[in-house]
């Protein structure tokens, strides 16, 4: 709270106490010494600002925390924007930059003078197009203005090549000219954009995804291409799995999960008390929050990380683009790590209850403007 609070005044401007009021936090200045060049600053609070930071503090351990920041933040006034994933932005920037071994692949694909990395987050994309692409012009887009902040004190701090920017991926024409990108790059945004933007009214709509693709497509060069890694469901969708819990705090975890999911209605019924029957996109959706434990629960629940399945994906794409497009690469599969961390929590089995791999997890796709 004083860190976000002081951020917007200058030194002197604290020195002399010329800071904005706000209702529910206020700053006292007393000179620490005769030639005024060293100040005390205490910090009051309102009762009812005093209450949340207490409450705050008690729900540190707890699945409510990162609600409970986000409500303190937007008490007290200062939360930047709607688009803040969560109550430390430098925590989710730093689970992006652990994704960087997922990505070296997209770098392969990636072709031109100009790249652009949609949704750009901790910089790991930005790094590993830098570097292999010595030669380009790399920037990094992100709705959120404490990831761009966040990306430009990296910049400096590290004297990196890349540049970035505030700007709209539902509108990239706004900041991009008309045939003028040779690559652009989504690495798992778009299951966020599905989730997080309210497109013609409301959340979770596939046309977002859908625009996200037309706006990219049309700042992109003959030759240019979009290249795509993000969340996949499987098909056929009307399977069925049985899911059994070999923790004893799983079953809660999952009637949680089912309470607490924004994507959509869960189906299932309970077969027992350590076992769920439920189709295999529910499960899947489930498994890969699951993996990712409390810390990141609060977060994750608000995601739906797949929303077309194979089929969908190539149909969307075929009628979006038609044969001014062609698809150069589409491969789904499970992302390394999944199994390690799920396989000693859960028991995955078709409706014969004979034991099954993990749904894939994850698409890759790269599509060339003919």
């Amino acid at each position: 709270m004083i860190e976000s609070y002081l951020r917007d005044f200058t030194l002197k401007e604290v020195m002399r106490g010329d800071v904005a009021k706000n209702e529910h936090v206020s700053l006292s200045v007393t000179p620490d010494n005769p030639k005024g060049d060293m100040v005390s600053v205490r910090f009051t609070y309102s009762k009812a600002g005093e209450k949340l930071i207490e409450f705050c503090q008690e729900a540190e351990k707890s699945p409510l925390y990162e609600r409970a920041i986000l409500l303190l933040y937007d008490f007290f006034g200062f939360r930047k924007d709607a688009y803040d994933r969560l109550q430390n932005e430098k925590t989710y920037l730093t689970d992006m930059n652990n994704s960087q071994e997922f990505k070296r692949v997209i770098s392969e694909y990636a072709v031109g003078d100009l790249m652009v990395d949609v949704g750009a987050g901790g910089g790991v994309m930005l790094d590993i197009l830098s570097e292999d692409h010595p030669h380009a012009t790399v920037i990094g887009i992100d709705v959120s203005i404490n990831v761009i902040e966040e990306l430009n004190r990296r910049k400096f701090k590290e004297n990196k090549p890349w540049l970035v920017k505030q700007a709209d991926a539902l509108n990239l024409q706004k900041d991009f000219g008309v045939n003028s990108v040779d690559t652009i790059v989504f690495s798992s945004i778009l299951h966020e954009l599905y989730s997080y933007i309210p497109y013609q009214g409301k959340k979770f709509n596939k046309d977002v995804v859908i625009q996200a693709l037309k706006s990219a497509f049309e700042v992109l060069r003959p030759g240019g291409r979009i290249i795509i890694r993000d969340g996949i469901m499987t098909e056929p969708k009307e399977e069925i799995r049985l899911l059994e819990f070999l923790t004893p705090d799983g079953m809660d975890f999952f009637k949680r999960y089912v309470q607490d999911f924004k994507g959509r209605q869960i189906q299932y019924e309970q077969i027992n008390s350590r076992m769920v029957k439920l189709p295999v996109n529910d499960l899947r959706e489930f498994c890969y929050t699951y993996t990712w434990g409390e810390e990141a629960y609060p977060h994750e629940v608000q995601e739906q990380f797949g929303y077309f399945t194979p089929s969908e994906y190539k149909q969307v794409i075929e009628e979006t683009f038609g044969e001014q497009a062609t698809i150069l690469q589409f491969s789904h599969y499970l992302q390394d790590g999944y199994e390690e961390h799920l396989l000693p929590k859960v028991r995955v089995m078709n409706e014969k209850g004979e034991d099954v791999r993990l749904p894939d997890s994850t698409c890759f796709i790269v599509i060339e403007k003919n």
